[in-house]
Order: C-alpha cells, then sequence, then structure tokens
C-alpha cells in the first residue's frame, strides 16, 4: 500500500467569509510557492429574507 499524498490536501482551501451585511462568501485560494494564499475565485451566498 502506497502512503498518502497530504501535500496535494495543503495546496489549496475554501475559506467561508463572513458579512455582517447582507451575504457570505466563499473564497477559493491555492498556496503560492513562498507560502502565502492566493484567492483565485470568490462565491457570493445571498442571505434569504424569511418573513
Amino acid at each position: 500500500m502506497s502512503k498518502p499524498n497530504t501535500t496535494a490536501a495543503n495546496t489549496y482551501r475554501y475559506e467561508l467569509v463572513h458579512d455582517d451585511d447582507d451575504a457570505d462568501f466563499v473564497a477559493y485560494q491555492r498556496r503560492r510557492e513562498d507560502g502565502f494564499w492566493q484567492t483565485f475565485a470568490t462565491w457570493m451566498i445571498p442571505r434569504t429574507v424569511c418573513n
């Protein structure tokens, strides 16, 4: 059995960003070679109003 590749799991992440106003966001980020995270895409999750 081969060892699992844990390096690939640390090269990207999804981050939930909470906004107090109207929406939340999900950011897809990749780790750069210098160790910093770079955002490649964001998605808005609008809040629904329940009456």
